[in-house]
């Protein structure tokens, strides 16, 4: 009797194919790993921005407590992690102590919560180091050629889908560069302002995440996607845009539809790259719609109040009002850190979140290294026009330019 050629299989990976955020990935593959190499206790992953030298951690698997949440460094600053860019090869450490003396944040971290083995694998994309694959283990001694193999697999497959996650937001970050540039530029924020809000909002959200339970993953996307806050702006007209003096109540009106507009924008975009079920979606749309929100209620399009308005909006807002102060405008000349840390406490009694606020005035060693590496292409003098609408904002502050 000839055997059924036709059997039913059960896929290990199918998973996958679920609509999962990256850390609930993470996880599965972690709890199928366990079943052959049990001695991992942890999985975790960093993606590095080569704009600045940074490592951010992005999502993790750990049976306990996460030791190296909402951390970030410089490359060339984890010396070990470093050569290994430099020579693209996996690193093994099967004991730990190595480490015992090492002043790095995350080496006594990992050391505190009883790590004694690990080992390390390299992310590539298009050959351009994208971050890195740590397998951690309470045991030292495990890491050898028994299992490594198998690790090494588990690696790629992370790997992919850490590329292709990127891959996602390099599309939606690269549409919004390429309708900002057949617009004409219309919004005359610069490149280098874009960069330094982001990494702004990025320090914030590092800095309330655990106040707002807000995991490595959304940090990461806050950090991408702050860039879009105004890219509704694109469809305002020109007159209203760049009117050099006061608005119209009717022409404010219609400024205050870029939210909105940049809310409309972004999910076009999602459904034109057939994005439609990006983990990010609701996150991006937050921030174009919803930054002109006011703590107390009085900002738009919604009148949102207090913790109503999404914590991404509130953290963007901040980082965008403080770039703004902080930077040389043709309506106004640039105020000091000092000066503009005033003004955001001022505006925390009604229009910023204070914990946010609090969060970027603490980190002012970070501030001033994003600002030197961040600058304006072009520094020089600018005539300075007061703006009417800068005007009564600095009245309201009780404060005077640089």
């Amino acid at each position: 009797m000839k055997k059924n050629s036709v059997c039913e299989h059960q896929d290990l990976l199918n998973r996958l194919n679920e609509k999962l955020t990256m850390s609930e990935k993470i996880g599965f593959l972690h709890r199928v790993l366990r079943q052959r190499c049990e001695f991992v206790h942890r999985i975790g992953i960093a993606v590095y921005d080569p704009q600045d030298d940074m490592l951010q951690t992005f999502a993790h698997s750990t049976e306990g407590e996460n030791p190296l949440g909402n951390y970030q460094c410089r490359l060339r600053d984890a010396k070990s992690l470093y050569r290994i860019s430099l020579d693209g090869k996996p690193r093994v450490i099967n004991d730990m102590s190595v480490f015992a003396r090492s002043r790095k944040t995350h080496a006594r971290k990992l050391e505190t919560h009883g790590y004694q083995a690990s080992y390390t694998v390299p992310i590539y994309q298009n050959a351009q180091l994208g971050g890195f694959v740590f397998f951690n283990s309470r045991q030292a001694g495990v890491f050898d050629e028994s299992s490594l193999p198998y690790l090494d697999m588990i690696a790629r497959l992370v790997s992919l889908l850490v590329n292709m996650e990127l891959k996602q937001v390099q599309v939606l970050l690269g549409a919004l560069r390429t309708a900002t540039c057949f617009s004409g530029h219309k919004d005359p924020e610069t490149g280098a302002h874009l960069a330094r809000m982001a990494r702004f909002s990025r320090l914030i959200a590092n800095a309330v995440a655990r106040d707002y339970r807000l995991d490595d993953e959304f940090v990461e996307a806050v950090f991408w996607f702050a860039p879009m806050h105004d890219i509704g702006k694109i469809a305002i007209p020109d007159e209203i845009l760049r009117k050099p003096g006061k608005l119209t109540a009717g022409e404010m009106a219609v400024m205050k539809t870029h939210t909105t507009k940049g809310r409309e924008m972004i999910e076009s975009m999602l459904g034109n790259f057939g994005l439609e079920e990006f983990g990010y979606a609701d996150l991006v749309c937050h921030i174009a719609e919803c930054h002109h929100e006011n703590y107390d209620g009085s900002g738009y399009p919604y009148g949102l109040i207090g913790e109503d308005i999404p914590i991404e909006a509130r953290i963007v807002a901040v980082a965008d009002v403080f770039d703004a102060l902080t930077s040389r405008r043709s309506y106004k000349e640039a105020w000091s850190n000092e000066e503009a840390f005033a003004v955001l406490r001022k505006m925390a009694t009604w229009k910023l979140d204070p914990r946010c606020v609090e969060a970027l005035i603490a980190c002012r060693e970070e501030i001033v290294d994003i600002q030197a590496a961040f600058r304006d292409e072009h520094e020089q003098a600018v005539k300075y026009v007061d703006s009417p609408v800068f005007s009564a904002f600095r009245f309201s502050c009780n404060l005077q330019p640089a």
